[in-house]
């Protein structure tokens, strides 16, 4: 499925995949989020030079990553004038060990769509005290604009940019339109990818099925706001729950939008 055509995200990082300004999107009302201030990506561990500087040009001063220290080893340890901030939300090998045997079997789409569901439910309960810590960080100038990355910038970052999208008062479609555009960034790479790999295995490769399980649906965001709604009573109720100081849930809106 396409969406709003990609270009008018387009900010010309090239050596990070999924690079893309959260705040492309609007509230219920048709307040604009504001631009420049919540960055989304997959990781920046191969980030060129040239690209670092675009960093600094977007005036980024945090970087999150949501990864588990397990899950890199190549990361650049800073990079100068940006705080790097680990939070991490250990989903990884959880995620390889669940679907492995499940692709390798063949034709599962529906176990493998299950199992993503069980994860994004997972994940959502985790996130609490990073969305508070980022929260937190949002009303602290020298730490914003920020950057929030995973590995591919997809399920884990995927779901804290929605939640950040629904304090601000976003409807569910433009979140989920919203968390869909990964697919436009992300599955060209990988379909390559997978095709190369497949070839080099003489066609044994199980490039189709990884493909259609690294896929996002709708349903998977959907899922993650139909839990908050019907679990929480909604983000503020998500949100208290994370600790967060509710006083200031509507500075943090007000911080959120363009207004």
């Amino acid at each position: 499925m396409q969406h709003k055509s990609n270009t008018i995200y387009d900010l010309g990082i090239r050596s990070i995949l999924n690079f893309r300004d959260a705040g492309n999107i609007c509230t219920a009302d048709g307040i604009p989020l504001k631009k420049g201030l919540v960055y989304r990506s997959a990781h920046p561990d191969r980030i060129s030079r040239k690209d670092i500087k675009k960093l600094h040009q977007l005036g980024i001063r945090t970087i999150i990553d949501l990864r588990a220290p397990g899950e890199y080893s190549k990361r650049k340890k800073c990079i100068p004038g940006i705080n790097l901030l680990s939070l991490p939300l250990d989903f990884e090998q959880v995620t390889r060990e669940r679907l492995k045997p499940l692709i390798l079997q063949g034709k599962q789409e529906e176990a493998v769509q299950k199992v993503i569901e069980e994860l994004y439910g997972e994940i959502l309960e985790s996130s609490k005290p990073v969305l508070k810590i980022i929260a937190q960080i949002l009303f602290t100038d020298d730490f914003t604009p920020i950057l929030i990355h995973c590995r591919a910038g997809k399920d884990r970052t995927g779901i804290i940019c929605a939640l950040l999208q629904m304090i601000a008062g976003c409807s569910w479609k433009e979140i989920v339109d919203n968390f869909m555009m990964s697919n436009d960034y992300l599955l060209p790479y990988f379909r390559k990818r997978l095709i190369i790999r497949k070839f080099f295995s003489f066609g044994f490769f199980p490039a189709s099925a990884i493909l259609d399980a690294i896929t996002l649906r709708r349903e998977n965001i959907e899922t993650v706001i139909d839990r908050v709604e019907k679990h929480y009573g909604g983000i503020a109720g998500y949100l208290s729950v994370s600790g967060f100081d509710m006083s200031k849930y509507e500075a943090l809106r007000s911080k959120l939008l363009d207004k």
